[in-house]
């Protein structure tokens, strides 16, 4: 199938009035591409061309997840592994020149240019051209389903997909949404749950996006992790990450490393977590809690039920198993 071939539905009545309503920035509605009506915005059906049809490389490294499931704690392991884990880069350069995030330019309808500000690129425009250009081996970050990415699928590169528990998901999704300019989510908890449960947030649906990574976990060039197995045992996870690159290193370069992704850590380190430009993001709300079971906090007894069957009606037909 070509990206032309992709059937493309606008989203429109009641719910673009909705979607109007809790996303004012906006300054267009949404689609839904696909068999599986992956929701993105309407930008991505001018631009998206160039993300389907990306030339992958052999050495390339993707990290691709829903968003808000570990992604920039697993971007920032991968890439000290995959690079002798050289700390001083890491320290020197930000995150997001080392490990560019593909679509943000295709998704992101920007009203703000960030193109001078270090360590950012103009997500006006570039974002593809600009992970295009880089030199290999090349880290790249998505959080597009893997339907959408045909050509990493059929390549023989490295792809870590990250899940995390839909619960706690929802709701660093929601506090993320409401602190970004670009998105300035205006509704409720429960709305944006009810959204997301009915795929109406971008890059849903949830299941579909993480069953499609579940299906080709057994592929040699393939990692799928938990985000809570990465948060319960670091340590014995970035081990298997070493060995997926083949590396070897000692105790004490994996230990240097749990230390330097612990919360705690990670949520001070300028290079992952840096002050946005023109208030596009608190630089306290990129990386958030990053805890398990969160989702206590914010759950009403009704969302926990909607939830519930939610979860058991989309996990009756697989052998995926969120960890406890």
């Amino acid at each position: 199938m070509s990206f032309k071939d992709l059937k493309v539905e606008c989203v429109e009545g009641e719910l673009a009035t909705e979607l109007s309503n809790w996303y004012p920035l906006q300054k267009r509605s949404f689609v839904k591409v696909g068999k599986k009506k992956w929701f993105l915005p309407y930008k991505y059906v001018e631009t998206g061309d160039k993300i389907y049809n990306f030339e992958v490389r052999p050495d390339d490294t993707w990290v691709v997840t829903y968003p808000r499931s570990g992604t920039t704690m697993t971007q920032e392991l991968v890439w000290l592994v995959a690079n002798e884990m050289n700390f001083d880069e890491a320290q020197r350069r930000y995150l997001l020149e080392r490990f560019p995030f593909l679509e943000i330019g295709a998704i992101l309808d920007g009203h703000i240019s960030t193109k001078d500000v270090p360590g950012r690129i103009n997500t006006e425009k570039d974002s593809v051209e600009f992970v295009r250009e880089q030199p290999s081996p090349r880290f790249i970050k998505s959080h597009m389903p893997l339907e959408l990415l045909p050509t990493v699928v059929n390549s023989t590169c490295k792809i870590i997909y990250v899940a995390r528990n839909p619960r706690d998901t929802v709701v660093s999704w929601y506090y993320f949404q409401k602190n970004l300019v670009h998105f300035q989510y205006q509704g409720t908890f429960e709305e944006f749950c009810n959204s997301f449960m009915n795929d109406h947030t971008v890059w849903s649906p949830y299941w579909e996006h993480v069953k499609e990574a579940w299906a080709m976990r057994h592929r040699a060039n393939m990692m799928f992790l938990f985000y809570e197995d990465l948060i319960r045992d670091l340590s014995g996870n970035i081990k298997k990450i070493v060995a997926f690159f083949d590396k070897t290193y000692s105790d004490e370069q994996i230990a240097k490393l749990v230390e330097h992704l612990k919360i705690e850590n990670f949520r001070k380190n300028p290079m992952v977590n840096q002050p946005s430009p023109d208030n596009v993001m608190q630089s306290d709300m990129f990386i958030r809690q990053g805890i398990i079971g969160g989702w206590k906090e914010m759950f009403t007894p009704e969302i926990e039920n909607k939830f519930s069957k939610w979860i058991s009606d989309n996990l009756k037909d697989t052998d995926l198993i969120f960890p406890c």
